[in-house]
Formats: structure tokens, sequence, C-alpha cells
């Protein structure tokens, strides 16, 4: 869906940005999505949605994102 590209776009700039030692968790992917216009309850909605589907995957608190071919 559209939207899951989108916020998978933003999240991945965001580990960009963050470098080696960033860690995403799904507050700080929620708190970033919403500095992007996006509501929080969506943002959630969606990271859980993209975790369903494989293109997040959690580590203990940590969510990651596999290669994208």
């Amino acid at each position: 869906a559209p939207a899951e590209e989108d916020v998978l776009d933003h999240l991945e700039t965001y580990l960009d940005e963050l470098g080696e030692s960033g860690l995403l968790t799904r507050e700080t992917a929620i708190t970033y999505l919403e500095d992007r216009g996006i509501k929080p309850a969506d943002a959630r909605d969606i990271i859980e949605q993209l975790l369903l589907k494989g293109y997040l995957y959690e580590v203990g608190d940590e969510i990651r994102i596999p290669p994208r071919s």
C-alpha cells in the first residue's frame, strides 16, 4: 500500500541519518513519523502491518529493516 511504502521509506531515511550507532524502536519510529505529518495511531498501525508482512522485524526492542531488492 502507498502509505506503507511511505512509512518504510521514511524509516529507511531515518536509519541512514542515525548511522551505525542508531537504534530504532517503535517509540522512536512513531515520533519520527509524527514529525513527518503521520498521526501516531496511523504510524502504529502501519508499523504493525509492516512487521506482520515481513518488511520490518524486531529484535528485542529494536526495529530493523531487511534489505529490499
